[in-house]
């Protein structure tokens, strides 16, 4: 028994580094996923208008914050509910304009929304205007903001929108708002992720 068991220890320490290492990359992939470190975030909906803001800190740099929310033809890769986005146009003053379809589900409640939004850059931030006439809102702004913070980026995003359809209020203050707040967070977790593959 002694001698079948000598070859079995070399084999024995090896699987323990295979799993040590497979445990540290776990430990790594688990720590890349949680670097988000969020401050607050909310959605709420009252007379026909939904409200949501994100207050979080990015493990990316600003510069990589910015390539990746200013790569407007990219956009369904930050949202699943994105089903295209396209830019239609340039505006003198340097806006754009950029055209979005988006698959909004709250629970069973499911719609599609096209959206034209007016996206004017400036230092550290966009801001995105709804063209009312070209849009399934009535109006609508987000904005979002960044700065260095400490070996990351703070951001803040704020929004609101008045979409131009009947949404019952049980939906739009309950399974909506929910799906907006999580849909956010979820987004700028894909943020993050797509200024690290950068």
């Amino acid at each position: 028994m002694r001698r079948s068991s000598a070859p079995e220890a070399p084999r024995l320490a090896g699987g323990l580094r295979g799993l040590a290492a497979l445990g540290l990359c776990l430990a790594l992939v688990a720590g890349r996923c949680a670097a988000l470190q969020l401050r607050g975030a909310d959605a709420t909906y009252a007379d026909g208008v939904f409200r949501v803001t994100l207050e979080a800190v990015l493990d990316a740099s600003p510069s990589g914050i910015e390539s990746v929310l200013t790569d407007f033809r990219r956009y369904r890769s930050l949202d699943p509910r994105i089903e295209s986005a396209r830019l239609i146009a340039r505006e003198a003053d340097g806006s754009v304009l950029v055209r979005t379809r988006i698959h909004a589900c709250a629970g069973i409640f499911c719609r599609h929304v096209d959206r034209v939004e007016r996206v004017e850059r400036r230092p550290g931030q966009l801001v995105a205007t709804v063209v009312p006439g070209d849009s399934d809102m009535r109006r609508g702004v987000a904005r979002t903001v960044w700065r260095p913070q400490g070996k990351g980026t703070l951001v803040v995003y704020e929004a609101e929108f008045e979409p131009d359809f009947w949404v019952p209020k049980f939906v739009g203050q309950g399974l909506a708002t929910r799906a907006l707040r999580e849909s956010t967070l979820q987004m700028f977790r894909n943020v993050e992720r797509e200024a690290h593959a950068r």
